[in-house]
């Protein structure tokens, strides 16, 4: 296995695959390493249609990814599938995985993506699809005439909100703030709906259930404690950047999304990071690839000029 590749791409999501496809257009040698055993990142967890990619559209994430993979067939670049890394080294530039391995790359560039903020409350990860749920739009026949409570109030709580109140006998809102993030469409369909209610300035401070979700204890203005029994739940706070692996290396922003200029390239000469992780103003399938392709190219010219 050759561990001096020209690039070493973390990350086998669409930012990741365009970036390691046009690295080796550009006849440079890479190496894509991917946490998961099959690359595309959260397209595998997109249920709903994809309709604005320009030049193709797919029933959903699944499919969308079958397509981009059947695509990256064609370009020479090793692929290390189930392979975390460990750490990203600067001086000199190093990529180790936690299986031992380790390459020393002229150029780096990341592209983590980002995953589901959690409320870090016990019963989260164990009550998972036991009655908690991973996606609303996918798993919304599980709601019918049931109460499904959901945490947020951006764009994603609101709409899965919509999604499973067509389904569930009651839908439940616990927002910790007074305003919603969500779109005013989303937000007005969503209070004029007989069957969805809103708790705002309210926290979740526990999880019960010990065997199957079985509600939350929450708190409300003034720290008022109360209890609201469901048999469904779904989390939608937010997102956050994987860029641990740059953290105290590269400059990140306050809310933890990997800076970079105009070519994607950090505050590390040759370390690059494109996608979601570095983009927290839009974070779409779109600007992943185009971020993959801008790195790719930038690097390709920087080397040259070596």
């Amino acid at each position: 296995m050759e561990t001096n590749p020209d690039v070493v791409v973390i990350g086998g999501g669409p930012a990741g695959l365009s970036a390691a496809a046009w690295c080796a257009d550009l006849g440079l040698s890479a190496v894509l390493i991917e946490e998961g055993e099959t690359p595309g990142g959260q397209l595998h967890s997109i249920n709903n249609p994809i309709v604005n990619y320009a030049g193709l559209e797919a029933a959903n994430g699944r499919e969308f990814a079958a397509s981009l993979l059947r695509w990256q067939e064609q370009f020479a670049f090793r692929r290390m599938l189930g392979t975390r890394v460990e750490s990203i080294g600067a001086e000199p530039l190093a990529v180790r995985t936690e299986t031992g391995d380790e390459f020393r790359p002229s150029a780096v560039i990341l592209a983590t993506g980002v995953s589901r903020r959690k409320l870090g409350l016990r019963g989260e990860d164990e009550l998972v699809g036991k009655g908690i749920l991973r996606s609303g739009a996918g798993q919304r026949e599980e709601a019918k005439g049931k109460h499904v409570i959901i945490v947020g109030g951006g764009d994603a709580a609101i709409e899965n909100a919509l999604i499973l109140g067509e389904h569930a006998e009651r839908v439940t809102v616990i927002h910790r703030s007074r305003e919603f993030r969500a779109r005013p469409e989303f937000l007005a369909k969503a209070r004029a709906s007989a069957n969805v209610d809103f708790k705002t300035e309210t926290y979740v401070t526990a999880i019960r259930g010990e065997e199957r979700f079985e509600g939350v204890d929450v708190a409300g203005p003034g720290g008022a404690g109360d209890s609201i029994d469901a048999e469904l739940l779904l989390v939608r706070i937010g997102f956050k950047p994987n860029a641990e692996l740059l953290r105290g290396l590269a400059e990140l922003d306050v809310s933890g999304y990997v800076q970079v200029d105009v070519n994607s390239q950090t505050s590390i000469p040759m370390i690059y990071a494109c996608g979601d992780v570095a983009n927290p103003i839009s974070p779409t399938i779109s600007t992943a690839a185009g971020m993959g392709a801008t790195a790719a190219k930038a690097i390709a010219a920087r080397l040259s000029e070596k």
